[in-house]
Parts: C-alpha cells; structure tokens; sequence
C-alpha cells in the first residue's frame, strides 16, 4: 500500500513521463529504491533526497512532502564556525564526518555518505 508520499511522488513522476529507471538515474539511487518509495508504507528518505526529487520532477519539497516544510532555525555563531570547517575539509574527511554521525545519531534523518 502506498503512502502519501508514494502516491504524491508517482504521480509526479507520470505527469513528467519518467521512468523509475530515469528518476533513480537522476537523483542517484536505484529503481528498486524508487519503487519503494512510491509503493511501501513508512519510507523515510532524508531531506536531501526529497530535495534532488523535487528538482527532478520541477516539483517544490512542500508540494512532494504534502505540507509546509518546518522551519529551520537559526545557525549560532559556533554552528556556522562548525559549517565553515566541515565546508573545508576534503570529500573523504566529509564522509568520515557523515559517517560518525551516522553511528552517533541513528535515529537522525541524515545526509548518505558519498560512495
């Protein structure tokens, strides 16, 4: 059964006329992952993934989540210091980073690492 999601992200991939195989191409997944999506209940892809989605589909994140996006708020002084360094290091030291927190915040609806 498909959820909301699904069904919002399947019809704006039909009214695009793309295949699984071309939205998985373009947001870089694969078409079983796609299929998912859109057809089984209580998948949760990270906002970066819903954000490359919506680029692909000419959609808005608002209108492929189906409700306001929640605000984000503010980065501290110590946050953008933190973002300066990660934005620095090289695509493998990010990985690590990503990585860690993957291990540390399991729960965390974080951004993959690069393969």
């Amino acid at each position: 059964m498909a959820s909301a999601f699904g069904s919002r992200l399947r019809r704006f991939r039909e009214a695009k006329k793309l295949t699984l195989q071309q939205v998985a191409d373009a947001v870089g997944c694969t078409k079983a992952y796609i299929w998912e999506l859109e057809m089984k209940e209580g998948q949760r892809p990270s906002a970066e993934r819903v954000q490359a989605l919506a680029k692909v589909l000419g959609v808005t994140m608002e209108d492929i989540m189906g409700e306001p996006m929640p605000q984000v708020p503010e980065a501290s002084p110590e946050d953008v210091a933190f973002f300066r360094a990660y934005a620095g290091m090289t695509d493998a030291e990010k990985d690590r980073v990503r990585q860690a927190l993957k291990i540390i915040f399991p729960d965390k609806d974080l951004p993959e690492a690069k393969r």
